[in-house]
């Protein structure tokens, strides 16, 4: 039995498992039609705020895999709306991406830049390659002043072709320390990313009339990273999967801690 077969459907991450940097996973794509093609639902999650999940579905399709914007559960969706609860029409400092940017706006949250910024009801921070010491002192002030702190993830780094690059954890630990607070995590492993990402994937058996009841779906969680996919997975009761054909060795599976469910060298042998 092919280890996909135990299985009602999968939250997936993105990085590390179905791509790396601008390169797709060898058999990537195909393992995710095949999985499709069973009538395996599917969510995908990352702590990559970078792109809206529209953005990201697109690069899907460029891959052959169909997929809906509602799909996608990224951490800057789950960091947006723990931020614009917190400013509850307030103010926002944003150290991240442009869509990380949009999608505070969009709260409501009026956003601030330099001086401005350090009046803000929150700070949101994530990744950017952007991030420089002018940011880093208005999150302080804000910070300092009493501010809703919340970041996307602590990943300290990202996979890509050629070498990791700094993550958003990187930025993050210079935030926390300027600061000698602690954000509260919007991404994996954190429990709201999962509590997002298992209700849509619940609805989606609804939504396609399939008759397994959503509320006793088996799932797992599948990831390239232990300390957010494997441990975030555990703690939504979710079984585990690691692959590793991004950040983690097979010499670091065999000392996980937490330990994955299952260890399988890519994407494509949950069909093997």
């Amino acid at each position: 039995m092919a280890l996909a077969d135990r299985f009602d459907g999968f939250l997936l991450d993105l990085d590390g498992v179905v791509w790396i940097g601008r390169e797709p996973v060898p058999g990537s794509a195909e393992a995710l039609r095949a999985l499709r093609e069973e009538g395996k639902g599917i969510v995908f999650v990352t702590n990559n705020p970078g792109k809206p999940p529209a953005a990201y579905a697109e690069r899907l399709r460029e891959l052959g895999v169909e997929v809906a914007p509602e799909q996608v559960v990224t951490a800057g969706m789950v960091a947006a709306r723990l931020a614009g609860d917190a400013a509850d029409g307030g103010s926002a400092l944003v150290i991240g991406a442009p869509a990380l940017k949009e999608m505070v706006a969009a709260t409501g949250a009026t956003l601030l830049e330099g001086e401005a910024a350090w009046e803000a009801d929150a700070v949101v921070v994530s990744g950017h390659r952007g991030f420089d010491y002018e940011e880093l002192l208005a999150a302080k002030r804000a910070l300092d002043a009493g501010a809703a702190f919340v970041a996307t993830s602590r990943d300290p780094t990202m996979p890509y072709p050629g070498g990791e690059l700094p993550g958003t954890g990187s930025v993050l630990a210079a935030v926390e320390t300027a600061t000698g607070r602690r954000a509260e995590i919007a991404g994996k492993p954190e429990r709201h990313l999962f509590e997002m990402a298992i209700e849509s994937l619940r609805g989606s058996f609804v939504r396609h009339e399939r008759t397994k009841e959503p509320r006793n779906l088996k799932l797992a969680m599948v990831g390239d990273r232990v300390s957010s996919d494997i441990a975030g997975g555990h703690a939504a009761g979710l079984e585990t999967i690691l692959v590793l054909s991004g950040t983690t060795s097979r010499e670091d599976a065999e000392t996980a801690d937490p330990a994955p469910d299952h260890v399988v060298d890519s994407l494509g042998d949950l069909l093997a």
